[in-house]
């Protein structure tokens, strides 16, 4: 009874013993979100050596975004002084990483950036910062292969183009290269358009998703 007990013993050992590398593997990063100098100005860092680069990219735009705002301070002063904007309004930029998607090899991160300077409503638009494996990939090389690419840009703009009423702007001109991405559960992704690009203002941040048979694993 005694050896049956030490098998048994041993046996959930080595059993155990694959579960628990396994999900050490499959932890995701620690990424924290930070203020530069002012509440509306954030930006996303991600614990890791490894991921020093694309954290400097994502600190540098906020440092940018503060900049913005001591010029529109500056602009605000010009436009109260001659009238041209009454008290109560401010110039403002807002700066805000959204974790899109997180797991031990592919980091998503979106970035909104709302600018006000006037008029009868502010505007936003967006960047992202995609990490595979500690290493950044721009929109094409998230792709399995060139051709891949293409095919995933043809399909991409006869969807849109198939669908007037979600993408009224849409025209053949419409690409989604250049465009911010980030990656969802299914293995595809959804490239991202800012307001006035395929639709009017209202309707906010458009997405076109594309499936994962385009996609690098």
């Amino acid at each position: 009874m005694k050896k049956l007990w030490t098998v048994v013993i041993m046996l959930l050992f080595f059993v155990m013993l694959p579960l628990q590398s396994l999900g050490a593997q499959a932890a995701a990063p620690k990424i924290s979100v930070k203020s530069y100098k002012t509440e509306q100005i954030q930006y996303a860092v991600i614990h890791g050596d490894k991921y020093k680069a694309v954290n400097a990219k994502m600190y540098q735009q906020a440092k940018e975004a503060y900049a913005t705002q001591k010029d529109l301070d500056k602009q605000l002063k010009e436009d109260r002084e001659n009238g041209s904007i009454p008290d109560g309004i401010d110039y403002v930029i807002g700066l805000t990483p959204i974790v899109k998607y997180k797991t031990s090899t592919k980091i998503s991160i979106l970035t909104q950036t709302y600018i006000y300077n006037g008029g009868a409503h502010g505007n936003s638009y967006y960047e992202s910062y995609n990490v595979y494996k500690g290493k950044q990939l721009s929109l094409k090389g998230a792709f399995k292969s060139e051709a891949a690419y293409l095919q995933a840009k043809q399909y991409a703009k006869e969807k849109m183009l198939a669908h007037p009423g979600k993408y009224p702007f849409a025209d053949n001109h419409t690409t989604i290269a250049g465009h911010p991405y980030y990656w969802v559960a299914s293995g595809g992704i959804k490239v991202t358009f800012d307001p006035y690009e395929v639709a009017p203002y209202a309707a906010g941040m458009m997405t076109v998703s594309i499936p994962a048979k385009y996609m690098m694993k």
